[in-house]
């Protein structure tokens, strides 16, 4: 399986609950409309609180949060390169692309947008509780 991390930016002038009620009434709905046949997961993760070096922590002393600089994490699981390619073709399409593109402009600072593929291992081992 393949895990397409997405980490996005709101627009400047919009706030955090402007961005995230727009990414889940709009754009999540369009992203299934197109692509949810591709999809085997599509979680959004909104970051409350982030640190820098976690494990390097004096005792005893209140960390400062670390600002990530982005407002939503998105995880979208697929099968294969198969199923990349062809969220690829179909978010470049020509016909959709704009549509995807004016929805994007209303919450998103697209040129921020950064895009990873990883590679997702699940060896099915719990940590200790």
């Amino acid at each position: 399986m393949i895990k397409m991390i997405y980490f996005l930016k709101r627009k400047a002038g919009t706030t955090p609950d402007f961005f995230r009620e727009h990414y889940e009434s709009s754009h999540v709905k369009l992203a299934q409309k197109y692509i949810g046949h591709l999809l085997l997961g599509y979680v959004r993760n909104y970051p409350q609180f982030a640190l820098l070096n976690p494990s390097n922590i004096p005792a005893g002393t209140q960390p400062a949060p670390y600002d990530i600089g982005y407002d939503c994490i998105t995880e979208m699981v697929v099968a294969d390169q198969a199923a990349v390619e062809e969220i690829t073709r179909i978010f470049n399409d020509d016909d959709i692309n704009p549509i995807l593109v004016e929805d994007e402009l209303k919450f998103l600072e697209r040129d921020a947008t950064v895009m990873i593929l990883v590679e997702k291992v699940d060896t099915g081992t719990r940590l200790a509780a």
